[in-house]
């Protein structure tokens, strides 16, 4: 992988507010492997915030079989996956294939940088405003997303508790029409950095701009609070969503799942 400064960094910035995460739970797990990779083990039914995740340019296949070798006692219960920020290359796929994790996806990589004002952000797009959500609304938090990506609620609240949404580096946002929950969105904040995940809207309130303002809101608040990049994976269906607001694509990463 050619070496791209920008999106290293944002991808450091990544994994360390994964393990930050990873810290804030109880019975949470992480690790780190000579070579900088992480273990990390939430306890989330969402594969990506269990497993290893490696952000060199080129992944050390005996760093991540030495991780995956430690995280077998925590995820046999548990889905969980590989993530690399290079190419996986035939011993990571076959260590990976030996573990079960047989499905690759690659996923888009996307970079904002927030140095300059943007005179087209509006804390209102129509009907739709946006405001943070206190730790204490942690269930609407849950039934807002569950909702939007079609999964059972417990799924988002048995990670985003109260004491996780709670945290200084969490925000968590709400988009509303007239009164009415319709979007939600997070960002977690590592100094220079912001990330954005999660951004979703109910079925029937969808192409009315709630994802957008959501998205918006969460750049400009990371801005005044001096963050000066801002990173995110995309899915398929959000990737325009996100080159409209500014995202562009730096690369992709590789994810092994079961």
């Amino acid at each position: 992988m050619p070496r791209n400064d920008a999106a290293l960094g944002a991808a450091e910035a990544f994994q360390t507010a994964t393990e930050r995460l990873a810290d804030t739970i109880p019975n949470g797990l992480h690790e780190r492997g000579p070579g900088g990779a992480l273990l990390a083990v939430t306890g989330s039914l969402i594969p990506v915030l269990n497993g290893i995740m490696s952000v060199a340019d080129v992944p050390d296949a005996a760093e991540i079989e030495s991780l995956c070798e430690k995280a077998e006692p925590y995820v046999q219960e548990l889905p969980w996956s590989i993530r690399l920020r290079g190419e996986a290359g035939e011993a990571i796929t076959s260590l990976a294939a030996r573990r079960g994790l047989t499905t690759l996806t690659q996923q888009p990589f996307m970079l904002f940088t927030l140095d300059e004002d943007r005179d087209d952000w509006q804390s209102v797009l129509g009907s739709v405003t946006v405001r943070p959500l206190e730790a204490e609304e942690h269930e609407t938090f849950a039934t807002v997303l569950a909702t939007a990506f079609g999964a059972p609620p417990f799924i988002i609240s048995s990670l985003y508790t109260p004491l996780v949404l709670g945290q200084p580096f969490v925000r968590a946002y709400v988009a509303e029409v007239e009164g009415t929950p319709v979007g939600a969105g997070l960002a977690i904040v590592t100094e220079r950095h912001v990330g954005l995940a999660n951004i979703g809207t109910l079925p029937e309130y969808r192409r009315r701009g709630a994802a957008r303002a959501v998205t918006e809101a969460i750049l400009r608040d990371a801005r005044a609070a001096g963050a000066e990049t801002a990173y995110l994976h995309a899915s398929d269906e959000a990737l325009s969503l996100f080159k409209q607001v500014g995202f562009r694509e730096q690369e992709a990463w590789t994810v092994f799942t079961a």
